[in-house]
């Protein structure tokens, strides 16, 4: 998993059925120091609840495909899963 900011949604008025009713948004996502790490990307919202600003963690897969929340499998590129409520950490446990 890793984390990223909602910077935005998507409206889309014709899109793969299976998304049907699923939110999407535009995510940017962080490093460990809360900045910017690469390009946006488009990702569902299992969520629901998120709003433009918060912080989320999401997962990304690499064949662009997900799992849904009924189990059915959607073309997507990342999924957010969470929302980040805060994050406390110690930077000798982190990588690099």
């Amino acid at each position: 998993m890793d984390i990223a900011k909602v910077m935005g949604t998507i409206v889309a008025t014709q899109k793969d059925p299976s998304l049907s009713g699923v939110k999407i948004c535009i995510i940017q996502p962080l490093d460990q120091d809360l900045k910017e790490k690469g390009k946006p990307l488009v990702a569902t919202d299992s969520t629901s609840m998120r709003d433009t600003g918060e912080i989320v963690y999401y997962v990304a897969s690499g064949d662009a495909v997900s799992t849904g929340t009924e189990g059915q499998k959607m073309p997507v590129d990342a999924a957010i899963v969470g929302i980040i409520d805060h994050i406390h950490y110690k930077k000798e446990y982190l990588p690099g």
